[in-house]
């Protein structure tokens, strides 16, 4: 991916998440960070996209691994069809604390949905590093879902200890984990990713765990990712 955008904060998707009925969503703390997450502004009129395609309008983040504007950067490609997030806070270690630790980021994609189609994504790239002593266990899980469409799917690895590398996982939505946005209309693409932390087994062991970015590509295709409505 090349020519990337990134612009500052604005809070324009602070609720969301929560239309895409995630357990949890009304915490306090989360919705002030989707507020004050990054955003990618839409583009200006002379460079705005084809609006018989699909694109990415701009993207919110928030949660407790993306707290602050400075803890994570949000990128959309020329075309708008291509983006990565890249977290700079998204980190668990042991020691010190309790042996089970757990954070989390969720990013709200804002989608142009041309009438007539509908849209899923097609791959979604989870990359970070995990250095884990004997005993010890990471679990990294993507969760997915269109806002207001209670189907979703949800894709997890796990880690274990003795683990000293850096992790690159692909998620593909299948057919029958498909979530489907509405036709001929802006769409909510909602993407958590989470890490945990577990060293109930070696508390004092040695543990860093840690998500990079994540990165996905939206296409319009006659493939099973589209269908007419």
């Amino acid at each position: 991916m090349s020519n990337l955008h990134m612009s500052g904060p604005a809070a324009v998707l602070a609720a969301a998440w929560c239309l895409g009925g995630v357990a949890g969503c009304d915490a306090p703390n989360q919705a002030v960070a989707v507020e004050n997450g990054g955003v990618i502004e839409a583009p200006d009129a002379q460079d705005a996209p084809d609006p018989n395609d699909v694109y990415i309008e701009e993207i919110a983040t928030g949660g407790k691994g993306c707290l602050t504007p400075d803890s994570v950067s949000t990128l959309i490609s020329d075309d708008r069809k291509s983006f990565i997030i890249i977290y700079d806070k998204m980190l668990l270690e042991n020691p010190p604390g309790p042996a089970v630790k757990a954070t989390n980021c969720q990013a709200a994609v804002k989608l142009h949905i041309p009438g007539g189609w509908q849209v899923s994504l097609a791959t979604v790239n989870t990359r970070g590093y995990a250095f884990l002593e004997k005993g010890i266990k990471g679990r990294q899980t993507s969760s997915y879902i269109f806002a207001g469409v209670p189907l979703g799917a949800k894709f997890h690895t796990e880690l274990k200890g003795p683990f000293d590398d850096f992790y690159d996982f692909t998620d593909v939505l299948a057919l029958e984990s498909v979530v489907w946005s509405p036709c001929g209309a802006s769409a909510i693409f909602g993407i958590n990713t989470s890490l945990n932390l577990n060293a109930v087994a070696n508390p004092e062991g040695n543990a860093i765990f840690n998500t990079t970015d994540t990165d996905g590509k939206f296409q319009k295709t006659l493939h099973w990712q589209w269908q007419k409505c």
